[in-house]
């Protein structure tokens, strides 16, 4: 089980920081963080590529993460960030897991962050030009560092985790400690976000994943706040990103029954997309992004309070 290296269990709550340093300026982003941390939470979650496609965007979240930590404890929280990921159409998975691009990815982020190691370093795509027994050999010697404590997949099929952790089960290796990967009440695939490099939860990893009982981090978990912008407006109040991912049948009658649900009860649309993630039936953390402080503080009550909005009935409405 992983903790935070002063042995602290971890928040199932992750911040994340795509647009720290950028969208969210750094007095915002440090406002973000403290509020964040002083409610408990204590896994920061950010990429080498984050926000690189803005001006002056390239490693600018990792730097402005750094910076946001120096007025804390490091050893009380986890902090992941991730590497290995190409532009797009560098190969069919846009991972670059040669042992020379890691290297030069982590110490970049090294750099960036301005720390000495990384709590859990994540593969942001695959390379299927490499073994899973490869991988996990070349993880396992960048652990053994010392500038890694646990090591994470992104965007990895269930198949070849399962491959990765019996290569390490058989060669007593450290295996995969968590996956990440797009997953929420909003539901998606590759083809709507334009990008078949990304893995989206669908039946076959969520049974897997139950199988696995392996930690996943839920990425676009609130799907881009397309519920609460739906049920104001409409398809016509979405950016075009969101409604290409998003605006599908499933999800706009998830959006009708939820609709429905609020006309009888009291309840927070935020912390529903939350509730979502952490009643899966594996482990899973729920990646919080965006600028609000007082959304961020919404969520993190529900979960101090382990708060339930729905019961199992509203919900098997909702998913049916």
């Amino acid at each position: 089980m992983m903790t935070t290296k002063s042995g602290k269990p971890l928040s199932r709550i992750a911040l994340g920081t795509l647009y720290f340093g950028t969208g969210i300026g750094r007095e915002q982003s440090q406002e973000l963080a403290d509020t964040y941390l002083g409610l408990g939470g204590n896994q920061i979650d950010t990429a080498r590529c984050y926000a690189n496609w803005l001006p002056e965007g390239e490693g600018a979240s990792e730097r402005t993460v750094g910076n946001c930590l120096k007025k804390h404890c490091r050893e009380d929280i986890f902090l992941g960030t991730k590497g290995g990921i190409m532009p797009k159409g560098y190969n069919e998975t846009r991972g670059n897991l040669s042992p020379e691009n890691i290297e030069a990815d982590l110490e970049a982020s090294l750099a960036a962050l301005d720390t000495d190691y990384v709590d859990l370093y994540w593969l942001h795509r695959d390379d299927y030009r490499y073994t899973a027994g490869e991988i996990v050999e070349m993880m396992n010697r960048l652990a053994e560092s010392g500038r890694i404590r646990y090591y994470g997949v992104s965007n990895w099929t269930a198949e070849r985790i399962r491959q990765a952790r019996d290569y390490a089960k058989a060669h007593g290796l450290m295996g995969i400690s968590a996956s990440q990967i797009q997953y929420g009440l909003g539901v998606c695939t590759p083809q709507d976000w334009g990008d078949t490099s990304v893995v989206c939860m669908n039946r076959r990893e969520y049974d897997a994943y139950r199988a696995m009982n392996l930690p996943v981090y839920a990425y676009s978990a609130q799907a881009e706040g397309y519920f609460s912008i739906y049920l104001k407006g409409g398809s016509q109040a979405l950016n075009p990103n969101t409604r290409q991912k998003y605006d599908t049948a499933v999800n706009r009658v998830r959006a009708r029954r939820l609709r429905e649900l609020g006309e009888k009860k009291d309840f927070s649309l935020s912390w529903i997309m939350a509730e979502y993630v952490l009643s899966s039936p594996f482990p899973a953390v729920f990646i919080l992004g965006g600028s609000s402080r007082q959304r961020l503080s919404e969520i993190m009550e529900g979960y101090r309070c382990e708060r339930k909005q729905l019961t199992e009935q509203d919900w098997n409405y909702i998913l049916e």
